[in-house]
């Protein structure tokens, strides 16, 4: 509960991000067991569409099945505003803001259409710029700076971050929860080292004894690199987290566009310097978290037949 009207109400994806973390730990412990690794974050629409489109059954068995924080948060926002409000989960209009115009394609999906409801389980994802513009226009109702300034004075709880990064801090995040599965007294410490450029980072660990190597992939140059490395067996890592976009989610296509790309330097370091709370030991989910990806048939016509 946020303490605010019925009229409006405001989640952060950073409890679905949370969820998605905690199942990613327990999918990359079940998967290294079976020796089906590495485990490719599936959380960017971007590198989903790409895989499947382009890379068939050879990746998508990578993937992992857990959903990402947006469709997490898809899947809880409107069962509880609806019993909240005592209102038919159809009458709950849940809008996205994201920092990704794929989000959008991510959303329409048909796995994401609520079975028990039929409808949608987001009706609408704006990316962070078209929210921005919107927010400038005159279109607005003129009570609606009034109504959040009330949700800003009167949330009931504080605005949670999570370390590792602005993407999301999957590859952290993973390892953390890995070793709240495996018990490790001890506070985990995960150093990413630069590979070949700053997009392209590794970091390897020990847990319980066990040995535990991640990597972070970002921009379509370094994925095609780390799917080379899977088709020839050569791929050691255990977990990567992959974002279609250079510079992470913060580079996001979405996103307000930058005059200088030195800014973007300056908003990591921004997002860094929030207070992360990462003291939450416990993470209860209900409910089926996991969904599938398929390989899309290449589109044929006479004009791409060979004569």
């Amino acid at each position: 509960s946020t303490g605010i009207n019925a009229e409006y109400g405001i989640f952060s994806s950073v409890e679905g991000s949370e969820i998605s973390h905690f199942l990613s730990a327990k999918e990359l412990l079940e998967r290294r067991k079976s020796g089906k690794t590495p485990v490719l974050a599936s959380a960017c629409p971007g590198w989903i569409c790409y895989a499947e489109k382009t890379q068939g059954e050879v990746v998508l068995p990578y993937l992992s099945s857990i959903r990402s924080p947006q469709s997490i948060m898809g899947a809880l926002v409107k069962p509880a505003v609806a019993k909240r409000e005592s209102v038919s989960v159809s009458n709950v209009y849940h809008i996205a803001v994201m920092p990704c115009f794929d989000k959008k394609l991510e959303a329409s999906r048909p796995d994401f259409i609520s079975e028990e409801h039929g409808v949608p389980e987001i009706d609408l994802v704006l990316s962070t710029a078209e929210a921005f513009d919107l927010w400038n226009t005159d279109d607005l109702p003129e009570n609606i700076n009034e109504s959040f300034d009330s949700v800003r004075t009167n949330l009931t709880y504080p605005i949670r971050t999570l370390s590792g990064g602005g993407s999301g801090g999957f590859a952290f995040r993973v390892l953390q929860h890995v070793a709240k599965h495996l018990n490790e007294p001890i506070p985990l410490t995960v150093t990413f080292n630069k590979l070949r450029n700053k997009d392209l980072t590794e970091a390897s660990v020990t847990i319980q004894g066990h040995e535990f190597n991640v990597a972070k992939a970002y921009g379509f140059r370094n994925i095609q690199n780390i799917i080379q490395k899977i088709k020839r067996g050569r791929c050691k890592y255990d977990y990567i987290e992959v974002m279609a976009c250079p510079g992470g989610c913060v580079n996001g296509g979405g996103q307000i566009k930058l005059e200088d790309a030195s800014e973007l330097e300056a908003i990591n370091e921004l997002y860094a310097s929030v207070a992360a709370n990462d003291t939450q030991t416990e993470v209860e989910c209900e409910g089926n978290f996991t969904t599938s990806y398929h390989a899309v048939e290449k589109a044929t016509s006479a004009l791409s037949s060979q004569w």
